[in-house]
C-alpha cells in the first residue's frame, strides 16, 4: 500500500553475478542510483563481495564483468553487502514510494535479490511492499520501439530488426559510458534512457509508471477503448491491440485479455475445451499476462497516429472491445479455466529452489531480528530455535561461514557435507571439477586481459579445490 501524499523515487538497479542461474548463482556486485520523481540523481551506491565457499563461477561470466575482486577473501562477505543494500534503500526511500527499475529484471536481477535476501534471512519482498513498486526499462523500451519509434535513435539492423540489448539503446543515442557490464554503469545507462524517454516519449514512461504496480497494469488492461501490447521477440516488433475479458480467482496475478484481431463473436461459439485451447502465452485469441510485474501495454488512445500500427479500422477494434467488455459470461468462463487448468509444478528439490515455499511465522520473523542483532559468536545458540527448518539450515550456513568457530562439531560436519556436495557433485549448480578444467582449456587460447582474469579464476578455484578437498 502507498504512502498517502508521498512523493515518489526511483531507484536504478543492477546486479552482476558468478552466472546466469537464478537458484544457484551469487550475486558479487550491486549497483544503485537514486533519483527524484523529475530523475535528478540524488545518490549512488557501488557495493561488490567476496565469493560464497560453496559457489563455483563461470568463468563466461567473469570474462564479462571482470569482477576479479570477488575472488579476494579481503572482500566484504555476501551477508554484509546484502544487509547494507537494504539499509541503503530503506534509508533512501524514507517518506517516499520507491519505484526499482532494473532492466530485464523481473526475469533475473529480481529473482536474484529476492532469493539472496532469503539466503541471509532478510524480508524478500523489499522491491514490491510497504508502498514500493517495480518497473523493468525492457518492457518500456519494447513500448518505444513499437509506438513511438522516432522519440528515440533505435538500435536497427537488417531488415528493421530492433536490438533490445541496453548497451545497444545507449550507443545508439550518444550515452557514453566507461565501464560497459559494470552495475552502477548499467545504472547510468538506465537513468540517462529514462531522461530522454521522459522528454520526448512521456505518454510511455507515464505507462510504464502506471504500470509498476498490479492495480496500475489492471487499470490499462480495462482501459478504454482498448489497450495495446507492443513486444520485441528476436528484434522482431509485434504489437496486439487487447482488452482484459478474466482473471484466475485462485492466483489473481494472472489476467487474461483477449486480442482483437481475433473476432469475438467466434470466441462465444466454442466449446470450454475449445476456448481453453485458444487460451496460451502468444498467438492464441486469449492471452494470460501477469499483472505482478512490467508489460509492455499502454492505452491505446495515448498512442499518437494509432491507425499506422493497427492492421484492421480503429473503430472496428473498438466495437470487438465493447462486446468483450460487456460479455460477463465470457470473462467467467475464461476465469474458471484459468483456476481449473494450472499447472501443479513438484516440490522444490533443493533448499534455494524454495524461496517461494511459504512465508515464515511470525515466530520466525521475530527469530529472525534477533539473529541479526547477536554477535556472530552467539548467534550458533539460537540456530535450532527456528520453527521452519529452512531458515535453521540458512542460519547454519551464515554461521559456519562467518563464525566456524562458535558452532558445535555436529553443525560443522553438517554444513562441511554440504559444501562438499555443492562443490564436487553433480547438479544443477556449476560444479568445481568441470569448472577448473573449463578454465584451463579457455587459457589456451587466452591472451592480454583475458588471459589474466582467466589465471586469476584458475587460481582462486585451485585453492578453493585444495582447501575443501583436505575435508573430504
Amino acid at each position: 500500500m502507498s504512502q498517502l501524499n508521498a512523493d515518489s523515487c526511483y531507484i536504478f538497479t543492477d546486479t552482476e553475478t558468478t552466472g546466469l542461474d537464478i537458484n544457484f548463482s551469487q550475486i558479487i556486485q550491486i549497483g544503485s542510483l537514486l533519483t527524484d520523481e523529475s530523475l535528478n540523481q540524488e545518490s549512488s551506491q557501488d557495493i561488490g563481495c567476496k565469493l560464497l565457499p560453496w559457489i563455483v563461477p563461470s568463468p563466461e561470466a567473469y570474462l564479462v564483468h571482470k569482477k576479479v575482486e570477488s575472488l579476494s577473501d579481503d572482500a566484504r562477505s555476501h551477508y554484509e553487502m546484502m544487509k547494507l543494500l537494504r539499509s541503503t534503500w530503506l534509508d533512501w526511500s524514507k517518506g517516499r514510494n520507491p519505484i526499482y527499475i532494473t532492466y530485464n529484471g523481473h526475469r533475473f536481477d529480481e529473482e536474484l535479490f529476492r532469493r539472496q535476501f532469503f539466503w541471509n534471512l532478510m524480508p524478500l519482498y523489499i522491491t514490491n511492499t510497504l508502498g514500493a513498486s517495480r518497473l523493468d526499462m525492457l518492457s518500456t523500451l519494447q513500448l518505444v520501439a513499437n509506438f513511438f519509434p522516432d522519440s528515440l535513435n533505435l538500435p536497427i539492423f537488417e531488415e528493421g530488426d530492433v536490438s533490445m540489448k541496453l548497451t545497444d539503446w545507449s550507443d545508439a543515442n550518444s550515452i557514453e559510458i566507461e565501464n560497459a557490464h559494470d552495475a552502477l554503469a548499467d545504472c547510468v545507462q538506465m537513468h540517462e534512457l529514462a531522461k530522454i524517454i521522459l522528454n520526448k516519449a512521456k505518454p510511455v514512461w507515464r505507462a510504464s509508471l502506471k504500470g509498476s504496480s498490479k492495480n496500475g497494469n489492471m487499470e490499462i488492461l480495462q482501459t478504454e477503448p482498448f489497450a495495446m501490447i507492443g513486444e520485441v521477440i528476436r528484434r522482431k516488433k509485434f504489437t496486439y491491440p487487447v482488452t482484459y475479458c478474466g482473471q484466475n480467482p485462485k492466483m489473481n496475478n494472472e489476467v487474461a485479455v483477449a486480442d482483437l484481431y481475433y473476432d469475438p463473436d467466434l470466441l462465444n461459439e466454442l466449446t470450454d475445451t475449445e476456448l481453453l485451447e485458444q487460451i496460451g502465452n502468444s498467438g492464441t485469441a486469449i492471452r494470460k499476462v501477469r499483472i505482478n510485474k512490467s508489460m509492455p501495454v499502454m492505452p491505446s488512445d495515448h498512442i499518437s497516429d494509432i491507425d499506422r500500427f493497427l492492421d484492421i479500422p480503429y473503430e472496428q477494434l473498438v466495437e470487438r472491445a465493447n462486446k468483450i467488455r460487456n460479455n460477463t459470461s465470457l470473462h467467467s468462463r475464461v476465469s474458471d479455466l484459468l483456476a481449473n487448468n494450472q499447472i501443479n509444478y513438484p516440490p522444490p528439490k533443493y533448499l534455494e529452489q524454495s524461496v517461494y515455499s511459504g512465508f515464515p511465522s511470525d515466530a520466525d520473523d521475530l527469530w529472525m531480528e534477533r539473529f541479526h542483532t547477536l554477535p556472530w559468536e552467539e548467534r550458533s545458540k539460537v540456530l535450532d530455535g527456528f520453527e521452519d527448518t529452512r531458515y535453521r539450515e540458512l542460519a547454519e550456513r551464515l554461521v559456519c561461514v562467518n563464525n566456524p568457530e562458535s558452532v558445535s562439531n555436529e553443525t560443522l560436519e553438517r554444513y562441511h557435507n554440504f559444501l562438499n556436495q555443492r562443490l564436487y557433485d553433480k547438479g544443477p549448480w556449476t560444479s568445481l571439477e568441470k569448472t577448473l578444467e573449463k578454465t584451463r582449456s579457455m587459457l589456451l587460447d587466452a591472451s592480454g586481459e583475458q588471459k589474466e582474469i582467466l589465471k586469476k579464476l584458475e587460481t582462486s578455484l585451485v585453492e578453493k579445490y585444495e582447501l575443501n578437498s583436505k575435508s573430504l
